[in-house]
């Protein structure tokens, strides 16, 4: 017959296997490197960035931002322009293509060729 463990040796077990525990997570570096927070501590805290970064972060020229960024998500404090991750996230997707695939915006280009010019030509 197995041996009968005595009633209260559950708990005891259990605090072993907490204990064990303990000591992995002190080994790995907290709880908080389990759960990956220590990417989030190694990211810049800075809340909003500015043109060069923003530029550098697309892997685009910053003068490229410039003269676009009236159609660009950004913030403006005063005469600053700052850029948020979500910002970044958004100006990426706006360019993204998918070759193949047609959009509205190309049966709409498709349409506005073949409308007849509003000049009117000189006659002779």
């Amino acid at each position: 017959m197995a041996a009968v463990a005595p009633a209260n040796a559950g708990p005891a077990v259990d605090l072993q296997g907490l204990a064990a525990m303990v000591g992995l997570l002190a080994q790995a570096g907290g709880l908080d490197a389990l759960l990956g927070s220590q990417a989030t501590e190694s990211r810049d805290k800075r809340l909003h960035i500015g043109y060069s970064e923003a530029a550098e972060r697309l892997n685009i020229p910053e003068k490229w931002l410039r003269e676009r960024i009236s159609t660009l998500p950004h913030r403006k404090f005063g005469k600053f322009v700052q850029f948020t991750e979500d910002d970044l996230h958004a100006i990426s997707d706006m360019h993204f293509v998918s070759p193949g695939a047609r959009t509205q915006r190309d049966d709409e280009s498709v349409l506005m060729a073949l409308q007849p010019s509003k000049r009117s030509r000189k006659r002779s």
